[in-house]
């Protein structure tokens, strides 16, 4: 997580790849799904600018998945962003799904006040 979010700060679309993908593998040694570099881009473009603390960290029901709160933090603005980590078929976890819907808009992320209760459509670009 830390690692694709860190791609995510860099500007970094591979690196990010190598963090994101199915249980097959990382989207960057698995070129799948085939519009993957696509997904980079608009992943990066509603994550960037935050600072970012994962604030809780499930057991889903499956050994091999994990739900993940991460809080990003654009000064007054904070929201509270789902992902899904998944084990790949080598082992190492990767992101699986990210809640692009909760980061708010790449042009304006915090018009005004996230909204508490409502769900939020799950954007999983997966």
């Amino acid at each position: 997580m830390r690692s694709f979010l860190q791609g995510v700060a860099d500007s970094n679309l591979a690196k990010m790849a190598l963090y994101w993908g199915s249980a097959k593998g990382p989207a960057a040694k698995t070129g799948e799904p085939p519009d993957y570099e696509r997904r980079m881009v608009v992943m990066q473009s509603y994550l960037r600018r935050a600072n970012y603390r994962v604030v809780s960290d499930v057991n889903d029901a499956s050994p091999t998945s994990r739900q993940l709160q991460v809080e990003l933090d654009r000064g007054e603005c904070k929201r509270i962003v789902p992902f899904t980590a998944i084990k790949s078929g080598d082992g190492s976890w990767i992101v699986n799904q990210v809640d692009l819907a909760s980061a708010g808009s790449p042009t304006k992320p915090c018009p005004g006040k996230a909204p508490k209760d409502s769900p939020a459509p799950n954007d999983s670009l997966n």
